[in-house]
């Protein structure tokens, strides 16, 4: 028998309530899973597996919008798409998986600071790989003091270091990305289409 009830993080000392879900097969043995929320962005995705990649996402979290693909005029026969979701904390490490096994998929995966805590950004690209960062809530990426004293101890290499740190290699290449299906649609618009 399965059960599953709902509580606050105020229930269990947290403070500021924030909706968390108990599942297990006891209600006294369950581990709580925090709901949070996000942003999922895909800047470029081959067209031919945008259906898989739809339902790889959606068997892993819940969308809050439709899905809406535009064409990426940066990389022929790609799409593009951003949604805001909601799921558990404990979903995101799989989410970010299953992503990274798309081959030639750039994407970005937000996780919105819970409580005046940090975030989480996740980078992804076909020539970097997955980077993982804390951030805070206005999106800027937070370096611990052990990050800062090993990218000091490297010397000669702090400036690679500390761009590495913040995933600066990651946002040149996402970055044109970003920006390029609104200058598109700017484009358009002022085209008269």
């Amino acid at each position: 028998m399965q059960y599953g009830f709902a509580i606050t993080a105020e229930d269990v000392g947290e403070g500021k309530p924030q909706e968390v879900m108990a599942v297990g097969k006891n209600p006294y043995l369950s581990q709580l899973q925090l709901r949070v929320t996000g942003q999922l962005s895909i800047y470029a995705a081959p067209m031919s597996v945008v259906s898989h990649l739809q339902w790889s996402i959606e068997s892993i979290i819940t969308l809050a919008s439709p899905w809406s693909w535009q064409p990426q005029p940066l990389i022929p026969k790609s799409q593009s798409c951003s949604l805001p979701f909601r799921t558990t904390i404990d979903n995101l490490p799989r989410l970010v998986s299953a992503l990274y096994e798309f081959p030639n998929l750039y994407a970005e995966v937000v996780r919105d600071p819970i409580n005046g805590g940090l975030g989480e950004r996740w980078l992804i690209t076909p020539n970097l790989g997955l980077r993982r960062l804390d951030i805070n809530e206005f999106g800027d990426a937070v370096v611990d003091e052990n990050q800062l004293r090993s990218a000091i101890a490297a010397g000669e290499q702090l400036l690679e270091k500390l761009s590495w740190l913040i995933g600066e290699p990651w946002e040149r290449e996402l970055e044109p990305l970003r920006i390029s299906p609104v200058v598109e649609n700017a484009r358009l618009l002022a085209a008269g289409g």
